[in-house]
């Protein structure tokens, strides 16, 4: 069911115009699921924000144990990462059912991450209160890692269940 917005505040639908956005995988705990909704939002202190539908799994995870790791996956390695968000680790171990090997986080005390991973954020988390269907949470950047390839073939979300990578490059020269 749709959040209602506010007695006298206009509520306008959802359009999509945005996409395309990069996809991540959100490792919690041994847990890892797809996510699009993120965002850099601060240098100092590194920071990012992402959004999380309050149904999933991932959520309770993310509340318990206070960590959680941005990973970014090669285009080639797209077909289980998106798989994973049609699996709930409620039910199943995602990374022994999809065939993953992970790697403990370098300074988060319970996540693992994808050793196929190009690059990885670990974030320390907190929640930001707000109403919606997606609950907010702001990572500090306690360890970063990766490499140039992390830039080359990423794997872009279109919306719905479509996805793309880059074709074409261009630098702005002033």
């Amino acid at each position: 069911m749709a959040a209602q917005a506010p007695k006298g505040q206009p509520q306008t639908a959802y359009r999509a115009f945005f996409y395309p956005m990069r996809l991540a995988l959100l490792a919690v705990g041994r847990n890892f699921m797809p996510l699009a909704w993120w965002t850099p939002v601060s240098k100092t202190p590194f920071r990012f924000l992402f959004a999380m539908d309050r149904q999933n799994h991932s959520l309770s995870l993310l509340r318990e144990l206070g960590e959680a790791a941005l990973c970014f996956l090669p285009w080639e390695e797209r077909a289980w990462v998106v798989r994973a968000g049609y699996l709930s680790g409620r039910k199943a171990d995602k990374a022994q059912r999809l065939g993953v090997a992970l790697r403990p986080a370098r300074r988060l005390s319970h996540t693992q991450v994808p050793e196929k991973a190009l690059a990885v954020y670990e974030l320390s988390v907190t929640e930001w209160p707000t109403d919606g269907d997606h609950a907010l949470f702001l990572g500090e950047v306690v360890h970063a890692e990766g490499l140039r390839e992390a830039k080359e073939r990423p794997i872009l979300f279109l919306g719905f269940r479509d996805y793309a990578t880059l074709g074409e490059r261009w630098r702005f020269r002033p």
